[in-house]
């Protein structure tokens, strides 16, 4: 057939190469596909018959739900397409489940294909396969009632008849659901379990109960009589969570079910879990004919309408909680006592009131309910009827009026709150100018001396604090504090209620403190609220300045909370900067808080410098400055940046200039004479910068200003005295290097020689030269420049103590001097000493190692020696680690080769070691050659013990120690702009601590300015500039690098305001919107109507100025 196929297509002459023939190919039998399911819809046997014998794997195929012909012809019903498939499909195809999961025997069972559903069954289908739904045929075929497919499916032997689905639902569960009274007598017939659970514990009977199936339920019932279950035990069975189908039966809201339950014998108060029983129930859901059949039907010995629940609530409670009103009145009729408590107290009126059933409280009061009982919080029916929506406006004008509720007016709870505290609270206007008519007292306080006014003003009822003051007859509660002592002013500025405020000062409140001495002012600055705090100040400026019993001002709170406008207003106002008790000013307390906006606030003001200088000497609370380096470094970044001001001119020009300011890197001169005066008051040099070192930042050491500043520094006094300071050494260096190349020829004798090298040229005796008069001022220059040294580490060590022996190069210094001095001492004094020229070795090593640290100073060569000293550190500690292990090879080898002269004695082995670490093996000396004359003592040990050596050794630990140093360079590099600033900051300190006064007055500059892109003319300023290269950046590097083009910088900022400004009008159109759908809804809180008012006020304004902005902004980018 596929030859046939393929020669048509090559006669049609539609295939032009091997593509095109593959396309066709699948063209045709995508055709064939769709051809094999149409012909098994429409029933045609004959066509189905000629596909088959041409492609028989066309019955393989499958649609695009994954269903097979087979599918298709169960579903349709034609048993002979059916038959057909089945007799010629060449796989299994009888269990073949879709994309729902669902089989043919599914197919057939959903469409009620009786003869295809018993056709399936008998050529081996399984009916027991659950789909994507968890439904078997059975489950499917019952769910749908097609009971003849019902009928077959149940009498096969192989259903389960009690296969569970989803929720463990058996087939009967669902006819019972489904009200299937057929299929349900079918399946019992055949055998199907009556008292089987699911998994909610429930048996069929609750589900007949719940889906208000009558027959079934009925058919249940007798069932039951059959099996030896009486009609009453049977309606009376418990799920897991103790539900009756009485009570599933309520659920459903069946009338016919709930009367069938009842007259056969369902029990109204058999408990569930929560004591709740079938009256409980029923009330709840609003049931009145059910609750009039169960009272009617009832004959047992309990009160039915006075048994309580779980929280002690009868069933007039749960008629009272969705205000079925009718059903009230009947238990009421019935002689339900309306003033049982629950577990809370509450009685029906109190549950009703809680939950805004307004029919039911009206009722209740009119019926005669005590409406004087309380809660356990002591709330009676009016308290929590003004927290409810619309407040008194729900209850009827006779109740208000009655003599009885009026006097609960004035009532009050466990808090000392009364009815009109509650609405003041919630601001609900009617309710307050209600009860206020009604003779409630805005006298009354709460057990923490709050009134009514109190809680209005502190939640900002303006139009509720009207009315208060209106009603007012004594000014007095104006001004009276609370426990805590605030008035109700306090509270207002508190929580930041402007207009509140203003009210309450036009209505004569006065600017009082509270307990803790706070003013309206520390209130309203705590909160950051600056409206109310220039209203404040505008009626009295004399609040600027007080503090509070702590010494705190407003800035102080202000800025202790980050409220960084409100602290901008504040110093904007002139207010003092003091210290508090605890020796901190306000900027003391933004920065120990991590405040870092009212932080920044604080830098970009014009009261920057005096902020700085306010601190109490000696304090814990430092100086400002070094607060920011230790507490809030980046905020010290954006300091930095303020004292960097860039001239006018285009960055790449000649004459652009920056000018640095140094005042907030260095202690003022001035403070050093205060210093002289006062013992206890200290200032050391370059405290901002050693602070920086103290604390690691990087950052900020690297920053501009502070490598302008140290380049000011080295430029003034660092250069000179690091010259100066290396020539003094070269007066010990250089005449000590003298003699010991002239002396050491002639150490050990006293013949005349020619001196060679650097003395060439000097001929004739020794003794005759050695009383020169250069030898001799050579060697007392060399010892009298030692003397001064040693008294120099005397006084470093008398000023430093204990810290001196942490600095490894005074060791060095000590062996330098103490070595020089007994060398030159024989010559000097004429005295001989066995020991001159080891100490001459120690001083010539001593004194180069010193001349190389002092390169270190240098950054065009320092970083290197920095590096090497790094290096250097680590190879000790790794050799300190690993000296265990050249110890173990020395005294192995030692035993092994101990004939031998290199490993004669221990130590001569640890040193053989040591070269052979470092390459010297001479294996034809050491090991070879022994070996071959047999001098070797232990040849096989001794060759084992060389492998191991040479694999631990010169290839592991080697290649350890070449690792570590490669990375300790790296993280050198990366360390290094710290390292050489700190380098630079130590000896600034420490020349800044020796120079006088006057010198450093010349010298030091506050301010300077830079022209990055000028080059310098003098040689002295490109020698300069040279030996400090790599000290500081080079700003005009920085400005070409770090360029930016600030049009479109500009361009990309309008573009955010203008998308910011949409978002502020979305945001307003959405605020329109939440304010008509509340008016609509009836909710007219105070706060919304405040808000609406101010929003109507501005609108309009805002518009107009959005429409100014918009056209200036359009041209403003054309422009650019």
């Amino acid at each position: 057939m596929k030859k046939s196929a393929m020669k048509n297509l090559f006669k049609r002459g539609h295939v032009n190469n091997a593509y095109s023939t593959v396309q066709n190919v699948h063209e045709l039998t995508s055709q064939r596909d769709g051809n094999i399911f149409k012909l098994v819809d429409s029933g045609d046997v004959t066509q189905i018959e000629k596909l088959v014998d041409e492609d028989v794997d066309c019955l393989s195929r499958m649609d695009d739900h994954k269903a097979t012909p087979l599918h298709h012809a169960a579903g349709a019903g034609h048993l002979d397409i059916l038959t057909l498939i089945t007799d010629h499909a060449n796989f299994e195809v009888l269990n073949v489940i879709d994309s729902n999961g669902n089989t043919p025997l599914h197919w057939a069972a959903e469409k009620n294909q009786a003869l295809c559903t018993q056709a399936l069954l008998d050529k081996g289908a399984n009916p027991n396969i659950l789909n994507n739904a968890l439904m078997s045929p059975l489950h499917l075929a019952v769910s749908l009632s097609h009971n003849s497919v019902v009928k077959v499916l149940a009498s096969h032997k192989t259903t389960e008849l009690n296969l569970e689905g989803d929720l463990q639902n058996t087939p009967l569960m669902l006819a019972c659901s489904r009200d299937n009274a057929e299929g349900l007598s079918i399946l019992m017939k055949h055998g199907a379990l009556v008292c089987k659970r699911n998994s909610l514990g429930r048996f069929p009977i609750h589900e007949a109960a719940f889906s208000g199936a009558e027959k079934t339920l009925e058919m249940l019932l007798q069932k039951g009589e059959e099996l030896g279950n009486s009609r009453e035990k049977h309606i009376n069975y418990l799920d897991e969570r103790h539900h009756a189908p009485l009570h599933l039966a309520l659920l459903g809201g069946k009338i016919e079910t709930i009367k069938i339950c009842i007259d056969n014998g369902a029990k109204i108060d058999l408990p569930e879990k929560d004591k709740s029983t079938a009256l409980h129930f029923a009330c709840l859901q609003g049931a009145v004919e059910a609750v009039k059949h169960m009272l009617s039907k009832y004959d047992g010995e309990n009160d039915i309408l006075h048994l309580l629940d779980g929280i002690k609530q009868t069933p007039l409670h749960k008629a009272a909680t969705y205000d079925y009103s009718e059903l009230v009145e009947y238990l009421i009729e019935q002689g339900s006592d309306m003033n049982v408590t629950d577990c809370e107290s509450r009685t029906p009126l109190l549950w009703a009131a809680s939950n805004g059933a307004w029919n039911t409280v009206n009722l209740l009061v009119t019926k005669g309910a005590n409406i004087n009982i309380k809660n356990c919080a002591k709330c009676n029916f009016l308290h929590l009827t003004v927290l409810q929506l619309k407040g008194l406006n729900n209850l009827k004008e006779e109740i208000l009026q009655s003599e009885k509720v009026q006097k609960l007016l004035n009532d009050q709870d466990i808090d000392g709150c009364t009815p009109l505290h509650n609405v003041c609270k919630q601001g609900r206007t009617e309710s307050v100018g209600r009860m206020l008519s009604l003779k409630a007292s805005p006298y009354l306080k709460t057990l923490d001396k709050k009134s009514p006014l109190h809680f209005a003003a502190c939640c900002g009822r303006l139009s509720t604090c009207k009315l208060l003051l209106q009603n007012l007859n004594e000014t007095k509660l104006l001004n009276e504090g609370d426990e805590k002592g605030m008035t109700p002013l306090h509270l207002a500025t508190q929580n930041g209620h402007t207009k509140v405020v203003q009210l309450l000062l036009r209505k004569g409140a006065l600017l009082m403190r509270d307990y803790r001495s706070w003013t309206n002012l520390h209130y309203a600055a705590s909160g950051g609220y600056t409206q109310t705090m220039e209203i404040l100040l505008q009626t009295n400026v004399t609040l600027l300045d007080r503090v509070d019993d702590k010494g705190n001002t407003a800035l102080h709170l202000a800025a202790k909370e980050g409220h960084s406008n409100a602290v901008c207003l504040l110093l904007a106002k002139g207010a003092a900067i003091t210290l508090n008790h605890d020796e901190a000013s306000f900027f003391h307390e933004a920065i120990r808080n991590k405040r870092k906006e009212a932080t920044s606030t604080i830098i970009q003001s014009d009261r920057l410098a005096e902020a700085t200088e306010v601190f109490l000497h000696g304090s814990p609370m430092q100086c400002p400055v070094l607060e920011l380096i230790e507490h809030l470094p980046d905020a010290f970044k954006d300091l930095l940046d303020r004292c960097m001001t860039e001239s006018s001119e285009d960055r790449k020009s000649v004459n652009f200039s920056i000018e640095y300011d140094f005042r907030y890197l260095q202690c003022p001169l001035k403070f050093k004479k205060r210093a002289k005066k006062e013992e206890n008051v200290q200032y050391a040099p370059l405290t901002a910068l050693n602070a920086m070192i103290r604390f690691n930042r990087a950052d900020l050491l690297n920053h501009p200003v502070c490598t302008q500043f140290l380049k000011m520094k080295w430029q003034a006094y660092g250069l000179r005295a690091h010259i100066i300071n290396m020539a003094l050494f070269s007066m010990l260096l250089i005449p000590l290097t003298f003699l010991i190349i002239v002396s050491r020829p002639h150490a050990f004798d006293n013949e005349p020689a020619i001196i060679s090298n650097f003395t060439q040229g000097l001929t004739g005796p020794w003794m005759r030269y050695k009383e020169s008069l250069l030898y001799k001022l050579c060697a007392r220059t060399v010892f009298v420049m030692s003397i001064l040294g040693l008294c120099k580490e005397i006084y470093q060590l008398l000023q430093q103590r204990l810290h001196y022996f942490l600095d490894s190069t005074n060791l060095l210094d000590w062996s330098m001097y103490a070595a020089s001095i007994i060398f030159v001492i024989p010559w000097i004094f004429d005295v001989k000493t066995s020991i001159q020229w080891d100490c001459g070795s120690i001083s010539a090593f001593a004194t180069w190692v010193n001349f190389l640290l002092y390169l270190q100073r240098f950054d065009i060569c320092g970083i290197y020696v920095v590096m090497f000293g790094e290096i250097l550190n680590t190879l000790f500690h790794i050799m300190a680690l690993f000296l265990f292990l050249i110890l173990a090879f020395g005294f192995t080898f030692y035993i092994l080769l101990y004939e031998q002269m290199a490993y004669g004695s221990p130590i001569l082995s640890q040193l053989k070691i040591l070269a052979m670490m470092l390459g010297d093996i001479n294996y034809n000396e050491n090991f070879l050659i022994p070996y071959s004359t047999d001098k070797m003592q232990f040849p096989l040990l001794t060759f084992i013990m060389l492998i191991v050596f040479l694999l631990l050794v010169p290839i592991l630990l080697m290649n350890l120690l070449i690792g570590l140093a490669v990375g300790d360079i790296a993280e050198v590099q990366r360390t290094a702009s710290l390292k050489r600033i700190a380098m630079q900051i130590s000896l600034h300190t420490s020349l800044e601590k020796k120079l006088p006064y006057w010198f450093l007055n010349r010298v030091d500059q506050q301010k300077i300015i830079v022209y990055p892109n000028k080059a310098s003319g003098s040689m002295t300023e490109a020698l300069v500039r040279n030996f400090s290269e790599s000290q500081v950046s080079d700003p005009a590097t920085e400005v070409k690098s770090h360029g930016i083009d600030y049009r479109k910088l500009e361009l990309q900022l309008e573009k955010q305001k203008y998308r910011l400004k949409d978002i502020s009008a979305i945001m307003e159109m959405q605020n329109e919107l939440l304010m008509l759908i509340s008016q609509n809804l009836g909710i007219n809180f105070e706060a919304v109507e405040q808000d609406q008012e101010t929003f109507s006020q501005h609108s309009k304004a805002k518009s107009n100025k959005k429409r100014m902005y918009r056209m200036e902004s359009c041209a403003s980018i054309e422009d650019v």
